[in-house]
């Protein structure tokens, strides 16, 4: 699952915020803040903590519509738990008992259909109607309906095709609730219970973090991967979670310290440095920062940041970008 790393994140991330800020800069939307409309405590800080490389620079500064192109958001950095959680990779998959099989008990002709495959079907819904191969003038026709509300994952209903008991022509499954199967490493799976909260993250629906309960552990360890299989259910109502997807689950387990903390998706790297991005007077400074203990969701602060510091969230990795457009904030704040 080399897909979740940081690194291919914050490539993707920062192309589109060179396109992006690269328009928003050639019609006036960006710009370095000037030096004389700097908080006064930027010169402070930058005599007294040289690390703080963008404190004392010009900074970056956004055109309201700029910000909304990128959609910045901040939050301040607070006191907050940091949890102990246990995290694997893992897939979305039906749940067993909201699946259906459809196909005929007799052999017969499929004379036409009404779904096509991924449609939404109520329960009762006629799917297709087959004409009996028995003797009769003129034979039967066999109506084909859905025996649960879902969604038609599998079609294979050709007209005029000649099918039989045992032929499944339909599987419906009902995705208002899915599972997330996963495997826990031996040596931590005695921290983990049936009903334990579960954090859901997907590649797919990136924005969202859906919340599920473990509802099943398996029995042994499977012997080859030493790993103990779970299943977590997860409400569905969108319909965002789809069988098969890449998952990422976040078992939370227990609960540490409460610190300084700010989200993990503030956080930035290069050069073997973490920094973030703070707002101050309607600027955007690079502040180099110490992360000590992290969960899935919250870094704590151990250097670099004071309660109430506003970091930016989201569109961090335009920001970045806009280091090697613009040269206002070089890749050090140089």
């Amino acid at each position: 699952m080399k897909r979740w790393t940081n690194a291919r994140r914050c490539g993707w991330r920062v192309v589109v915020g060179l396109s992006v800020l690269a328009v928003a800069m050639r019609f006036g939307g960006v710009g370095p803040a000037r030096a004389d409309e700097q908080h006064p405590r930027a010169e402070t800080e930058e005599r007294s903590a040289p690390d703080a490389h963008a404190e004392g620079k010009e900074g970056i500064r956004l055109s309201e519509e700029a910000k909304r192109n990128i959609g910045l958001t901040v939050e301040e950095a607070a006191s907050r738990t940091i949890q102990k959680v246990i995290t694997v990779n893992g897939l979305v998959k039906p749940q067993p008992n909201r699946l259906a099989a459809v196909g005929p008990k007799t052999d017969a002709i499929v004379e036409r259909t009404l779904v096509n495959p991924w449609d939404r079907v109520q329960k009762g819904q006629l799917l297709a109607e087959l004409r009996s191969r028995q003797f009769g003038n003129p034979p039967p026709l066999i109506p084909l309906t859905a025996p649960i509300a879902g969604v038609i994952s599998k079609w294979d209903a050709t007209v005029g095709e000649a099918v039989g008991p045992g032929t499944v022509l339909f599987e419906i499954i009902d995705p208002s609730v899915m599972w997330v199967e996963g495997d826990l490493p031996e040596h931590e799976a005695y921290l983990v219970k049936t009903g334990q909260t579960v954090r859901v993250s997907l590649i797919a629906v990136a924005d969202r973090v859906f919340t599920g309960r473990i509802v099943r552990m398996g029995g042994m360890v499977e012997p080859e991967k030493r790993t103990v299989h779970v299943w977590v259910e997860v409400p569905n109502p969108a319909y965002q979670l789809k069988p098969e997807m890449f998952a990422q689950l976040s078992i939370v387990v227990g609960s540490r310290a409460t610190v300084l903390a700010i989200p993990k998706r503030a956080l930035l790297r290069s050069g073997g440095e973490t920094f973030v991005f703070v707002e101050r007077e309607g600027a955007y400074l690079r502040r180099n920062v110490v992360v000590g203990t992290q969960d899935d969701r919250y870094a704590e602060i151990a250097g670099g940041l004071d309660s109430g510091d506003r970091v930016v969230t989201q569109g961090n990795y335009e920001l970045m970008s806009s280091i090697f457009i613009k040269g206002g904030v070089s890749e050090h704040g140089h």
